[in-house]
């Protein structure tokens, strides 16, 4: 009963589909199904993976189909041509976000004071990570807390 199970849910994914791996309460990561086997997946990572110790871009991990969803629901394709244009934010307003996400990953607002478990604080710091990323690729380049910070006593000495 077990392994029919098993290979049922294999047969919900094709090789192309772009899926989220990893425990369930623990890091999600994106990758796309490069082998279809009965019992297992071969996924290639398409982002980064892992807090202390990374895991480059590219890295194929052999994943049962029970800790991975597709992407989007559906077919997993998207047409383009229906999606709306997206709005370009301005710098400022990226800047603004990075910094109120360096700010929630300093380790006081990333634990809540020490109440959050560790495993909340992984996956809170995660989500932050992969929103810092986010906001590095709309703005088109990394920038660091030192930047931020300059920035920010700029502003604070215009508006005194």
């Amino acid at each position: 009963m077990g392994r029919a199970r098993t290979i049922s849910m294999a047969n919900r994914f094709s090789v192309g589909d772009r899926v989220y791996f990893g425990r369930p309460n623990g890091e999600q990561t994106l990758g796309e199904v490069v082998k279809v086997n009965l019992k297992s997946l071969k996924v290639k990572q398409v982002e980064v993976r892992g807090t202390f110790r990374t895991r480059a871009v590219g890295t194929l991990w052999k994943v049962p189909p029970s800790l991975c969803r597709l992407e989007s629901a559906g077919d997993g394709k998207v047409n383009m041509a229906q999606l709306p244009l997206p709005v370009k934010r301005s710098d400022d307003v990226i800047l603004e976000e990075i910094s109120g996400v360096y700010s929630d990953l300093s380790p006081e607002n990333l634990t809540c004071d020490g109440e959050l478990s560790q495993s909340q604080v992984m996956r809170r710091g995660a989500a932050l990570n992969r929103k810092l990323r986010a906001c590095f690729a709309e703005l088109g380049r990394t920038v660091s807390e030192e930047e931020i910070w300059k920035r920010w006593q700029k502003n604070a000495q215009i508006s005194t």
